[in-house]
């Protein structure tokens, strides 16, 4: 969006009204986003007891999520598998996904690779290849990176995610397609399909 300009005392001046107006689409398009999870979400953080471990802190006390965590109940856990409960077909499954994945005809990742390395994914999409059928499929949903600079708002708010991964995780970030493929044919997968992109976000699909 270009940015309209008014002249103060002989000198161009960005108007405010246009950064409010892409801060409120950034807002609206997160909300969009996280609508799906959001329920959920909270209501594992209540029935944890993480509202009441912020609540006890000092005034001004920041917290980390390993602090949070080490302050968690070891009971709590039973009250998020009675969560998983109230969900059909849903089922709490522990372990580790760089060592092995439960099999199924299908599996569902959602903004997992872009935490990881590519070694990192390569070592969970491999997993996942054993862990499926022949005529089953992985199904991955990741923001895309364009190959050429854009100035889109869909373009800066995945190169905006493509940094806020690289802070907190060595290694993380968003790919672009030629990255997807290569993860792809690097696991072992013979094909991979871009179905839909919906909230900024592609749906695609590896194929043994």
């Amino acid at each position: 969006m270009a940015s309209s300009l008014e002249i103060e005392n002989g000198t161009p001046k960005v108007l405010d009204r246009d950064r409010k107006e892409e801060e409120e689409e950034f807002s609206h398009a997160m909300q969009l986003v996280m609508s799906t999870v959001m329920s959920m979400s909270l209501q594992t953080a209540i029935e944890l007891g993480v509202f009441n471990i912020i609540a006890k802190a000092d005034e001004g006390a920041k917290l980390s999520s390993a602090e949070i965590v080490d302050q968690i109940d070891d009971s709590a856990g039973s009250n998020v598998r009675r969560l998983y409960s109230l969900c059909p077909g849903v089922e709490h499954v522990g372990g580790d996904m760089f060592e092995s994945v439960p099999h199924g005809d299908a599996i569902l990742m959602k903004w997992i690779l872009h935490d990881w390395s590519d070694g990192h994914c390569l070592k969970i999409l491999r997993n996942c290849y054993v862990a499926i059928p022949d005529h089953g499929n992985v199904k991955v949903v990741e923001a895309i990176l364009p190959i050429t600079s854009e100035n889109s708002f869909a373009a800066r708010s995945t190169f905006a995610f493509d940094v806020a991964m690289m802070a907190p995780n060595p290694g993380g970030k968003e790919r672009s397609q030629q990255e997807f493929l290569a993860l792809e044919t690097g696991a072992g997968f013979s094909g991979i399909k871009f179905v839909c992109c919906v909230c900024n976000h592609w749906i695609m699909e590896f194929y043994k």
